[in-house]
């Protein structure tokens, strides 16, 4: 199907959008446990799917057929759900990867706007414990807090970011 769109896409003349793909190395149990999908084949089929969610609709609908087949997941599979649903949502909002250091959480930046990230990092909730890095490869650095969600609160940055880069577009 993409190269189908592709070609469509080359003959009308049209390029195709280059699609930023983000990368996430959280420190959460993110698995399909062996007791809970046996057979690796399925677990496989089963990472492949989830690797390819864009949307909560997406989401939910595995998650459906999983429930259906396999009973109710246990906590590193819906861990797994969120990751996929983080890294779209990343992707969408310019981050090329989201990585924890420790007390830290780190977003590469695929492209540089300035305005949408002067507006987060200027937010009350993230003054003191946001950071911009602009060098050859722009991140941002989120100091988090003890006991923090951490899929939260990444989701909630990249969020942020989105709304902010939305607003960006609309003023811009």
């Amino acid at each position: 199907l993409k190269l189908l769109e592709e070609a469509v896409l080359e003959e009308q003349g049209r390029e195709k959008a280059i699609e930023t793909e983000c990368s996430a190395d959280l420190t959460i149990s993110a698995n399909i446990p062996e007791y809970y999908v046996p057979s690796p084949e399925q677990r496989m089929d089963l990472y492949r799917r989830i690797a390819a969610i864009r949307s909560a609709e997406d989401s939910s609908d595995l998650l459906d057929e999983m429930m259906d087949r396999y009973g109710d997941p246990p906590r590193p599979v819906l861990a797994l759900l969120d990751v996929a649903l983080l890294r779209s949502a990343a992707a969408r909002a310019g981050v090329a990867d989201i990585s924890q250091k420790g007390e830290r959480l780190v977003l590469t930046l695929a492209s540089f706007r300035p305005e949408a990230i002067s507006a987060v990092c200027s937010m009350p909730k993230y003054r003191r414990n946001l950071t911009l890095s602009a060098g050859e490869t722009p991140a941002l650095s989120l100091r988090l807090t003890p006991k923090a969600d951490v899929l939260q609160c990444a989701l909630d940055l990249v969020e942020e970011l989105r709304l902010a880069d939305t607003k960006e577009n609309e003023n811009g």
